[in-house]
This record gives structure tokens, C-alpha cells and sequence, in this order.
């Protein structure tokens, strides 16, 4: 097989091939003696067709059938032995063919851009400070406390902290409740903020007795019947005023548990109230360490754009939005919605160039560092994933290697090894943060 190779745009090349006779006779004889076997024809018993005779009467299909097959095979076999790594479906064209002679044909398509990576070390990243205070610990164990609250009905009028169990109905704009729009015993909680002061719907039923039926209103966010399209940055969601009759039956008093070693052992498998606190620092560390190195990998690969701009196939963004597209219908596929492709593709087009670009400049620096992922590295990993997930480690790799996701647990080691070795030539420096309201 002889193949020419030319470049024709920054990242199309053109696979000129010419395939040998003998290989394009050797398929085509062999079509025409299968189909001698299988085809009928008036005057001739089934199997007995002389191959003369089937050529000429189906000479021209069955070269057609063939001439398409081989074209795929021998564009495959080219790419392959020229070291090409199409990101696009090839364009064939100019497909030659006589009975005798070669087959040739053209094939176009688009590769994988060839970069090199400049100034990946040494780059200045920030990295949010995460030491965990005790001010953490206590918030977490009061959240705990919270969550581990009892009810008790008390004959008073409703306060703050308190759940009401009530009968709720939505109201129309004429007073009249809206059918179908309505649920029994909801228990609804007053809550306040961080300053003590009652949030949203909780002002309007302090001091609800049972018994006591009211009529409040509240805001919310107006219904949206294209919930898979994603809002554009900055749209302002649109809101609308509801009213709700409220009729409650019973006030309930929460009461928070006592924070003691028996309440440690109960709720946190912990020995003592301290062990509790000592394993919330270093549960809670543990999320905040992968917080951080997560915005120091996005630093870096902020960092690395930056600094390497490149101009990407077109045809690897549209093969990126289909696999998004494709993703979202498996994942959708119980849902009676209609998918609005154009604006999924509309708004995911600047997410999936970060992403091919991501790709491509980490696949880059591990290529001019030979990273490369051991045994050990994927032994290591599916170690971790086993004790994680509770499977033996036999079983877990069978699972994986079933389900076809061995290959990508391959690649997550190798980023992250590319990441442990370009955050170790980084310089990084620890930023103090300041933490927002709602923690």
C-alpha cells in the first residue's frame, strides 16, 4: 500500500492511498464466489452460479460493497502506519477503481493539534489556606446537634426553632385554594438566620397557634418548563408572589440532645465527645486539602492557557457537544421533556474548549516528562477505591475492566500525576480566605 501524506490546513491532513491490485482482486474473488453460493437466478440451481455469470449480473453491487469496505480498512491500516490520530470522521473522495487495477482514493481528516508545552514550571499559583480551627469543628458538631433534635408538641403559640404540622394550601389569584395544589400534615420549621432574625415565610407564622389558620405569601422562582437548559450567566430568574393558606394542628418544641460521650458513641462511633471532635478535624481537613488542591489544579491549567494559546480543530468541539448531548439523553432518557440540542450546544461551546484544551496541554506536559503510570500507580489507586467502596480488590478490577473503565481510571492517574509533578514545580503560595456568611 503506498500513502502520501499533505498537509492541508493547520490541523487536515489528506491521506492520498493507493491500495494493490492483488489485495483488491484477492477481496473481490472471494465476494464472488460467496455470493455464487448464496445467490439465486432463474435457470441455475442454488450454489452452482458460475462466477462469470454472477459478475455479470451483479458485478458492479457487489464491487460496490466491497470497494466501500476496503476503503474503511485501508484508511484505518494508513492512518495507523502513518501515526495519524484523527479527531474527525474522515472525508473519503476521489475513489478510482477498474477491474486490474489499484484502488485509490483520498481521505481527509482532521488530527489531534502537535503542542509544546512553554514555561510549565515555575508557575505562581494560589492556594486557599485550609487549616481547620476549632471555630469548624464546633459549627460541625452543632450542625450534627441540630440534625439530631427531637419534637415534642407543646400548648403554646409557635416561636422561632419551632415546627409547625399544618395542612397547606395554595391559593389562586381569586382567594379559592388551586386544585391538586395542597399537602397534609407538612411540618414547617420557623427558622432564623445568624443574626436570630426569622427567614422568608418563618416572620409570617411566629406565633401561629394550633388551631389557627393564616394566610401568608411567599416568592419563589417561576416554574421553567426547559429545565435542561442551563440559564446564561448573569439572566435574572424570574420570580413570582404565591399565596398559601396555612391551618396548624400541632406547635412542636425542638429539643437539642446533650452533647456527652454516650451522645458521641450514639451518633459519631466515637469513644468520647473529644474522639468525636478529633475525627471531625480530620474529616473535615481531608475535604478542605481536596478543596484546595482542586484550585490549585484550576490555577495551574488557568496558568498553562494562558501561556500556551493554540487554535483547536472545530471538528473536536462538535465531537465534544455530541458526547455531551449524547450523555444527556442516556441520562434523560425516562424524562418526556423535549432537548433544546442547539442551545445545549450553544452553551456548553465554551465549556468544551476548556476541556479539549485541558486535555491536550496535560497530555502535552506528560509527554515532554515521560509520566508514565505504573502498575504500582494503578494498584495503588484501585487499593484505595476498594477500601473506599467496600470491594475486594480482585472483584473491583473485574467490575471495571467489564464496564470499560479501566482505560479512564488509567487516565485520572496519569492527570494527577501530571498535576503532583507540575504543582511540584509550581510556586505556591497559601491565601488567607475570608469565609462567606453561610460557611
Amino acid at each position: 500500500m503506498n500513502v502520501q501524506v499533505t498537509e492541508s490546513g493547520t490541523w487536515r491532513r489528506t491521506l492520498e492511498i493507493e491500495a494493490p491490485v492483488e489485495a483488491v482482486n484477492e477481496r473481490l474473488d472471494a465476494a464472488y464466489r460467496k455470493y455464487s453460493k448464496t445467490l439465486s437466478l432463474p435457470g441455475f440451481r442454488k450454489g452452482k452460479i458460475p462466477l462469470s455469470v454472477v459478475k455479470q449480473h451483479f458485478g458492479k453491487a457487489i464491487q460496490g460493497e466491497v470497494i466501500q469496505e476496503m476503503v474503511g480498512e485501508f484508511y484505518q491500516d494508513a492512518s495507523e502506519a502513518e501515526g495519524i490520530h484523527p479527531v474527525s470522521q474522515a472525508e473519503i473522495e476521489d475513489i478510482e477503481f477498474e477491474e486490474g487495477q489499484p484502488l485509490v482514493f483520498k481521505a481527509s481528516v482532521d488530527v489531534r493539534p502537535e503542542i509544546t508545552v512553554e514555561a510549565y514550571k515555575g508557575l505562581r499559583v494560589t492556594r486557599p489556606a485550609s487549616t481547620i480551627g476549632d471555630d469548624h469543628v464546633e459549627r460541625q458538631l452543632q450542625m450534627m446537634q441540630d440534625a439530631h433534635a427531637k419534637e415534642q408538641v407543646v400548648a403554646r403559640a409557635a416561636e422561632l426553632e419551632d415546627v409547625v404540622l399544618a395542612d397547606v394550601e395554595e391559593l389562586g389569584e381569586n382567594g379559592d385554594p388551586v386544585p391538586d395544589h395542597g399537602s397534609g400534615d407538612q411540618s414547617i420549621r420557623l427558622f432564623k438566620d445568624d443574626e436570630g432574625n426569622p427567614v422568608d415565610f418563618a416572620e409570617q407564622l411566629v406565633g401561629i397557634s394550633a388551631g389557627e389558620t393564616r394566610e401568608i405569601t411567599i416568592t419563589r422562582a417561576v416554574a421553567d418548563d426547559h429545565e435542561h437548559c442551563d440559564h446564561d450567566h448573569g439572566e435574572e430568574v424570574q420570580k413570582e408572589s404565591v399565596q398559601f393558606r396555612v391551618m396548624a394542628k400541632e406547635i412542636r418544641e425542638r429539643v437539642l440532645p446533650e452533647l456527652t460521650d454516650e451522645w458521641a458513641r450514639d451518633v459519631g462511633n466515637a469513644e468520647t465527645l473529644d474522639a468525636l471532635k478529633t475525627q471531625l478535624r480530620d474529616e473535615m481537613q481531608v475535604q478542605y486539602n481536596q478543596i484546595a488542591r482542586q484550585r490549585v489544579e484550576e490555577n495551574l491549567i488557568d496558568a498553562l492557557i494562558e501561556g500556551n494559546p493554540f487554535e483547536i480543530p472545530d471538528s473536536m468541539i462538535e465531537t465534544h457537544l455530541d458526547n455531551m448531548i449524547e450523555s444527556y439523553k442516556q441520562e434523560h432518557a425516562d424524562h418526556d421533556h423535549e432537548i433544546d440540542e442547539d442551545a445545549m450546544r450553544e452553551n456548553g461551546r465554551d465549556q468544551a474548549e476548556f476541556s479539549i484544551r485541558r486535555y491536550l496541554l496535560l497530555n502535552a506536559v506528560a509527554a515532554q516528562e515521560n509520566i508514565e503510570v505504573t502498575g504500582g500507580d494503578l494498584d495503588g489507586h484501585l487499593a484505595e477505591m476498594s477500601q473506599r467502596h467496600s470491594i475486594e480488590g480482585p472483584r473491583l478490577r473485574q467490575i471495571l475492566s467489564r464496564t470499560g473503565q479501566l482505560d479512564q481510571i488509567y487516565a485520572d492517574v496519569k492527570t494527577q500525576k501530571t498535576f503532583d509533578f507540575l504543582i511540584a514545580n509550581a510556586k505556591v503560595e497559601d491565601v488567607e480566605e475570608v469565609e462567606s456568611d453561610d460557611g
